[in-house]
């Protein structure tokens, strides 16, 4: 059986700079989560993504559905 095992010390890493007081938010959602702050913030931004993604697909399907609405024009 094989497991992946996360390796901290060859992660790609990112520095982030805070505007004041979100790192104090993270850090207690973390604490209130039991969680580290690292994996609060990569979650958060897995959703973000996620999110767009899913935005995205929806308004590509929404013009998909729309273009056969579209009104002819005609020249007259």
């Amino acid at each position: 059986m094989t497991t992946n095992q996360y390796d901290s010390r060859t992660a790609d890493k990112f520095v982030v700079r805070l505007p004041a007081g979100l790192r104090a938010d993270i850090e207690a959602a973390a604490n209130a989560a039991d969680r580290s702050m690292n994996s609060v913030f990569v979650q958060a931004i897995r959703q973000y993504l996620d999110g767009q993604n899913r935005q995205t697909l929806l308004l590509d399907a929404l013009a998909s559905a729309a273009a056969p609405l579209a009104p002819v024009s005609s020249s007259r």
